[in-house]
């Protein structure tokens, strides 16, 4: 096990030991207004690859958010307005990166960048008649093509967001946020629209910017974001389930996957992608559909999710995904969580050309394959109120070898033996 690995294991569980030690020096949360609410999360994730990859070892990754949400109706008398700030901090390895090869993360809480970061902060009016306003600085996917259900995962194929749209677009993902925004129509309880747009200013996701980069008019294009949903809950709906369409569209328009500013194969002559006029889109769907209720909220639950790119060439054509979710698993465990999903990433033409050719150059033959497959199996413990722990496994077929640049041959397949441990100590301490 690696040094970062053991840290991180001793990390989670001393935060788990140190619980009461925190409540004690929290106890003025319990006294807090009406009208303000907090929230402190610790996520950590630690994966090992006992077979396949490029070699075989251990990583761990975490990140601790910090959340304020104040309605000022409440507060101050200022209608249906509330201000919503939150933050977050970022550590850690990446194994699929380091070890595996490929690119496609199986830690949730592993970012490029380290360090701390202003993960969003906005205002938001509700109209009285079902129409509201959102401005300021946010992630896409905070609010478009997502899904409670995504997250009870530690494959980033799943969690936050379904995968494709992110590469594909460079469309700002937590914690990176931009200016922002959206507008939202509640028609019913069920039926709703919304609209975005945010500012693309990649400059602003690197080292050092911490999310404090407030510059306006330095980005190199617009991302715009449409969705149409119907969604219900336990509230108004025996059986719960969740749809939504929606699209994206980035007016910058990327890089090629292969081709290198003189139209020759960027891999064989080593220089840098073409940067390509026009814009990148793609669309998506997701469907969450409760199949069988029991006693309270257990429940089984389908889901299926889509991604396909239908703008400029970029790395990925499609993203499906299918699976389960069983909530109640055996007597008295009314809230853990029985779980699993199956992925296809299909790659674009041109990536995999560019694969081919970064391997040939290094004294190889053959593409690897354009279907990467990811499936994982995962139990969530309630331990206590606030604590879940989520042990799990992963199983990666046809690995891509971005990340393994000198790799002459195909990737084995990798098995990832995982751990999540989620604490939210909002709910530990009845905040």
């Amino acid at each position: 096990m690696s040094r970062f690995s053991r840290n991180t294991l001793s990390l989670l569980v001393a935060a788990s030991l140190a619980a009461p030690a925190f409540a004690a020096s929290s106890a003025t949360q319990g006294g807090l207004p009406d009208g303000v609410d907090l929230t402190l999360d610790l996520v950590g994730n630690v994966a090992s690859n006992p077979v396949g990859g490029v070699e075989q070892g251990t990583e761990g990754s975490y990140w601790v958010m910090a959340q304020s949400k104040l309605d000022l109706d409440t507060l101050w008398g200022i209608h249906n307005t509330e201000v919503d700030a939150q933050w977050a901090w970022f550590a850690g390895r990446n194994l699929a990166r380091e070890k595996i090869g490929n690119s496609i993360s199986a830690q949730q809480t592993w970012r490029p960048v380290a360090g701390g970061r202003l993960t969003r902060l906005t205002l938001r009016h509700r109209f009285d008649n079902g129409l509201s306003i959102i401005a300021g600085r946010a992630p896409v996917n905070s609010y478009f093509n997502s899904s409670a259900l995504n997250c009870v995962f530690m494959s980033n194929a799943m969690c936050l967001t379904p995968y494709g749209a992110i590469t594909d677009l460079g469309i700002t993902a937590y914690p990176n946020a931009s200016w922002a925004g959206i507008v939202r129509y509640d028609v019913n309880e069920r039926w709703y629209a919304q609209a975005g747009a945010f500012d693309y200013n990649n400059e602003l996701n690197k080292a050092g910017k911490n999310g404090l980069d407030f510059s306006v008019g330095e980005g190199t294009g617009t991302i715009t974001a449409y969705e149409v949903g119907y969604q219900t809950s336990f509230a108004n709906d025996r059986l719960p389930r969740t749809y939504r369409l929606g699209m994206y569209r980035n007016s910058d328009g990327g890089k090629s996957s292969y081709y290198d500013a003189d139209g020759n194969s960027a891999a064989l002559t080593g220089r840098p992608t073409a940067v390509q006029d026009g814009a990148r889109a793609g669309g998506y769907a997701m469907a969450d559909q409760t199949v069988w209720r029991g006693e309270g909220k257990r429940n089984l639950a389908l889901f299926a999710r889509a991604y396909v790119n239908t703008g400029n060439e970029a790395p990925i054509d499609t993203f499906f995904s299918a699976g389960f979710v069983k909530t109640g698993t055996f007597a008295g465990r009314e809230q853990d969580t029985l779980a699993m999903f199956v992925s296809n990433t299909h790659f674009s033409d041109e990536q995999i050309d560019f694969l081919r050719d970064r391997r040939t150059r290094n004294g190889g033959s053959g593409a690897p394959h354009a279907d990467e497959i990811i499936a994982e199996l995962s139990y969530g413990w309630a331990v206590h109120k606030g604590i879940r722990v989520m042990p799990n496994l992963q199983y990666v077929i046809n690995p891509d070898p971005i990340y393994a640049p000198t790799r002459t041959t195909d990737i084995p397949g990798a098995l990832i033996v995982g751990l999540r441990v989620d604490i939210h100590f909002a709910q530990l301490f009845g905040w």
